[in-house]
């Protein structure tokens, strides 16, 4: 069975980029538009892997981070935050709230696969 990745950008052009390169990679890959959307998609189905933009509309990543951290059933999925925030005190912030990885745009698709290279090892 593929693993399954959540991802959660409110910018469709990076959801469209992320999913391309996922599938290719043969991910399944699941969309939410905002943070408020991305903890509804949890309920629906526990993925593999949440990658989370941080400022995003109703929900931020940080909220999705705390909340997916915090609830039993989904305290164990890795998070990599990727976001545009790139300051060393938002990166300690993401890995406070229980981030597993943190990724700051622009990125290259060699850094996202190394980035989910280190995640599935970890939780193997």
């Amino acid at each position: 069975m593929n693993k399954r990745i959540l991802i959660v950008d409110d910018e469709e052009v990076i959801r469209k980029f992320l999913k391309i390169h996922l599938t290719k990679l043969g991910y399944e890959v699941i969309e939410a538009v905002d943070g408020e959307k991305a903890l509804k998609k949890l309920d629906e189905g526990k993925p593999d892997l949440i990658i989370c933009d941080v400022m995003m509309p109703n929900k931020n990543g940080w909220e999705v981070v705390r909340e997916a951290k915090t609830n039993p059933k989904t305290s164990d999925i890795p998070i990599i935050l990727l976001t545009a925030k790139n300051d060393d005190v938002d990166m300690f912030k993401g890995y406070e709230l229980g981030a597993n990885y943190y990724m700051t745009k622009p990125f290259t698709k060699e850094q996202l696969f190394s980035g989910l290279k280190l995640m599935f090892e970890r939780t193997a």
